[in-house]
């Protein structure tokens, strides 16, 4: 093999293992066959199904540490919480909603994060240091409704800014 044919065309495409034009022709159709392109709108709805489970997940976690600190204080103080202007067992933050009802949707991860923040200002009288540490962190109420990319109706059900927003005068 002399050193001009190591370097020609064909020798090189062979190597790289590139088909012809000739050769890519008849095989395009089964090409095809394999895998289509991922669809934009099915993995919105798959991310959209994982980010409500993970937060199911984390909200069942979350409902079940509130209940043992319940059966804290009534061990504690021989009676049932509610009464007598007891402090907070947790805090829950109202976010604010659209002319169509629809509220952002609060990720797994960032809730916990808001959780770990209020939980440290649980038994506090001024929350003032709670709310400026929130609102330092993007959690306030209002940067969540601006960073949002889900939205999720009273009635539980998920869609995305663009759906939440049509035709409302006020874009969230």
């Amino acid at each position: 093999m002399n050193i001009s044919s190591m370097f020609s065309s064909s020798a090189i495409l062979s190597r790289l293992q590139v088909k012809s034009p000739a050769s890519t022709q008849t095989q395009a159709p089964t090409a095809k066959t394999g895998t289509a392109p991922p669809d934009p709108a099915a993995q919105q709805k798959e991310e959209m199904a994982a980010l409500k489970k993970e937060r199911e997940a984390y909200d069942a976690a979350r409902n079940t540490e509130i209940q043992r600190r319940q059966r804290e204080f009534e061990m504690a103080h021989g009676r049932k919480y509610g009464q007598d202007g007891d402090p907070p067992l947790a805090f829950q933050m109202a976010l604010p909603a659209n002319e169509r009802g629809y509220l952002p949707f609060v990720p797994a991860d960032t809730q916990k994060a808001i959780d770990a923040i209020t939980d440290k200002y649980r038994n506090e009288e001024n929350l003032a240091p709670m709310w400026a540490e929130l609102t330092a962190m993007g959690l306030n109420p209002d940067q969540l409704t601006k960073s949002a990319k889900y939205f999720i109706s009273l009635d539980g059900r998920m869609v995305t800014r663009e759906d939440a927003s049509k035709g409302v005068d006020i874009k969230v």
